[in-house]
């Protein structure tokens, strides 16, 4: 049986959850899959998703004034010089756009 690599470290606490049993049989059979308990699953699963979240707010989540900004530059873009135009043909030499 595989167990968890994340190490949770200090206090297990438990947590009462309740699922609709169409859901149960998916997180059974899901967890059977990786050799898993169901709660080793869930955690797993659970703790991928929340580092998730976080992670998003963390570095997506702007200040009013950085939205306002953005907002700014957005309606009314800067000039573009030389550099500006050289540095765009060179960024476009290496994107490549999937259709």
């Amino acid at each position: 049986m595989k167990t968890l690599s994340r190490n949770t470290g200090g206090k297990v606490v438990r947590v009462n959850l309740r699922f609709p049993e169409s859901s149960v049989k998916r997180l059974k059979g899901a967890s059977a899959i990786r050799g898993q308990s169901v709660a080793a699953f869930v955690l797993e699963v659970v703790s991928r998703e929340a580092d998730r979240v976080l992670e998003e707010e963390k570095y997506w989540n702007l200040s009013a004034e950085a939205t306002e900004k953005i907002q700014q530059l957005l309606a009314s873009p800067p000039t573009m010089n030389a550099a500006a135009e050289k540095a765009a043909i060179d960024l476009a030499a290496h994107v490549r756009i999937r259709s």
